[in-house]
């Protein structure tokens, strides 16, 4: 895993949680890095097919709509 899950445990309090337990915030960490690893694969598609070696901050908001976030 990428992201810490220390990280999601300042991110969920900052928000107002008071207690997170350790799964919880794994869960958490875990889905937000997959989320974000399914934007980046598809924005790296969309700037290959565009004949680009650079993802660009377009390609990452139509891997965002395609993919409903």
């Amino acid at each position: 895993m990428i992201l810490k899950r220390e990280t999601f445990d300042k991110i969920l309090k900052q928000k107002g949680a008071k207690r997170i337990s350790p799964k919880a915030s794994q869960f958490f960490a875990e889905y937000v890095e997959k989320k974000i690893l399914e934007v980046l694969r598809l924005a790296y598609e969309f700037s290959l097919h565009a004949k680009r070696k650079t993802v660009i901050q377009e390609d990452i908001i139509l891997a965002k709509k395609k993919l409903g976030i």
